[in-house]
């Protein structure tokens, strides 16, 4: 696909999220009848051991977990000396949780009224750990699946597992009751858009320094 094509898809991808963000905000209250169903049923329902096991994976989407991860990326990227894909990390990482921070500002949905078996001190939509799963794990998913193509290699597994672990850190959210389920699908939609918007800036990174 010609640059200006991909470039020209990538923005209409990201507005069609954004949209859909935007639904799912909107009918948020209409929606907290199923949410409330759905996380009845998820919460806690493994007992010990599943709590256990979704504290993990929740805490895999954590600033714990993501800043070492982002600092090895870092590393790694500054000894190839691709400077603007390390820009384009922090970037990614630094934007999504500030923006994050932006729209649970302009929603100030509470969480739900369940005991919270992970400690949380901010309003509920859209899900953080979701928003920034997606977008920081999404974009290394990306970079790699470059690396991969580039040298020949197949990259569809690359995709597969990354989908996997974002897709269990939302799940988690709500097991663990500090989340509706459209908290996390609004965090998914958002995050994927923000995403959407970082892979756009990277067909701006020379031929030189890209994964290409």
């Amino acid at each position: 696909m010609p640059i200006h094509q991909k470039r020209i898809s990538l923005c209409t991808s990201m507005v069609i999220y954004a949209l859909l963000f935007i639904i799912i905000a909107l009918s948020y209250k209409k929606m907290l009848n199923v949410d409330k169903w759905i996380q009845s049923y998820l919460y806690d329902s493994l007992g010990t051991f599943g709590d256990f096991v979704f504290i993990v994976i929740t805490y895999i989407g954590s600033v714990y977990v993501l800043f070492p991860v982002i600092g090895i990326f870092i590393c790694v990227f500054l000894f190839q000396r691709r400077y603007r894909t390390v820009l384009l990390l922090v970037f990614n990482f630094i934007g999504v949780r500030l923006l994050n921070q932006l729209l649970k500002s302009i929603f100030e949905r509470p969480r739900p009224e369940l005991e919270h078996l992970v400690q949380v001190n901010s309003d509920s939509f859209p899900s953080g750990h979701s928003m920034q799963s997606i977008a920081l794990f999404g974009f290394l998913a990306y970079l790699l699946h470059l690396k991969l193509k580039g040298s020949g290699k197949p990259s569809r597994l690359v995709w597969v597992w990354a989908a996997f672990l974002i897709g269990l850190i939302g799940l988690s959210r709500v097991y663990l009751g500090v989340h509706f389920p459209m908290d996390v699908i609004g965090g998914f939609l958002a995050g994927y858009a923000w995403l959407l918007f970082n892979v756009f800036l990277y067909t701006y990174v020379p031929k030189k320094e890209s994964l290409n």
